[in-house]
């Protein structure tokens, strides 16, 4: 079988048949071949924590993937950022009903649709309508042409500009990276440090999770588990930055550190941000989405 995931997180409360070691790693040998690019499972239950990997962190060199290897968690970024947002609206900086446009360059505002009339709310929850760069035909080409090229928020919300929004500011949901880039240059912009400094400062450190970063032109591709497309064959696009270190989908991480994050926000929010982050709206999919992150029942 072909897999081409990076990382599989799993904390899962409600399945008990996953309560033995040997039900994970059996799971893993039925799905992934130690010769394919890496999986790592991680399971919490109870008190109790698994963890199982198979697959190779480099195939190329026939390196074995081990437990405490880094990912790029993608789009698990996003729940962190949001965390982030809610902090900065305890501390009084702002409100989660402001407008974006309060904290936005007038060429995003005025060449960005919905950039005038979409809220911080919005924004995180994805009904802000807003363009998602990562649909732009120009920015894969622009991929494409300079695969090494190390983007910034603000250039890859340049793809944005004047694009049609999908709906009207909280009149839908759609899953807009766009917002998350925007959101990092708010909180860049209220805060005057870099997104990086932030997450180490106030989610890393506080939660213990000593083994994750957020991936800058500075560390980029540093001691990550190689990443692979797959067609006939595995192909190495570990250093192919379409956007890499950004707020939709920047921090590297390892499985265990990252399995911290949930349990640990409530020692780094209030009950009353908690509250706004899974107040959720449906995502047209069967899912429910809320700031930053979204949710599936799973039935047994």
């Amino acid at each position: 079988m072909s897999n081409r995931l990076l990382i599989v997180l799993m904390m899962m409360l409600c399945l008990p048949v996953f309560a033995q070691d040997d039900s994970i790693n059996d799971l893993m040998d039925d799905y992934v071949y130690d010769d394919e690019a890496s999986v790592v499972l991680y399971v919490r239950y109870d008190a109790d924590e698994m963890i199982a990997v198979r697959g190779l962190a480099d195939i190329d060199n026939g390196i074995p993937a081990t437990t405490g290897d880094l990912y790029r968690i993608a789009s698990i970024t996003k729940p962190f950022v949001a965390t982030l947002m809610l902090q900065l609206v305890e501390e009084g900086s702002l409100t989660l009903d402001d407008p974006i446009a309060n904290y936005l360059p007038d060429e995003i505002v005025n060449r960005v649709e919905n950039a005038n009339s979409a809220t911080i709310r919005q924004m995180l929850q994805m009904t802000s309508g807003i363009y998602s760069y990562t649909d732009s035909e120009a920015f894969e080409d622009a991929v494409y042409d300079n695969p090494s090229y190390a983007w910034t928020a603000e250039e890859t919300i340049s793809f944005a500009f004047d694009e049609e929004a999908y709906f009207p500011a909280g009149d839908g949901y759609y899953y807009s990276n766009t917002n998350f880039n925007l959101a990092q240059m708010i909180i860049e912009s209220i805060t005057g440090e870099t997104l990086a400094d932030l997450l180490q400062s106030r989610i890393f450190d506080p939660l213990g999770m000593d083994r994750c970063y957020l991936e800058t032109p500075d560390v980029f591709a540093q001691n990550v588990v190689r990443g692979y497309e797959y067609y006939n064959d595995y192909e190495d696009v570990t250093n192919i930055n379409d956007g890499v270190g950004l707020g939709d989908g920047g921090i590297v991480c390892s499985a265990s550190d990252l399995a911290k994050f949930l349990p640990g926000l409530d020692t780094i929010l209030t009950e009353d941000s908690l509250d706004a982050m899974l107040d959720t709206v449906d995502d047209g999919d069967g899912g429910q989405y809320g700031l930053g992150m979204g949710y599936y029942a799973i039935s047994t």
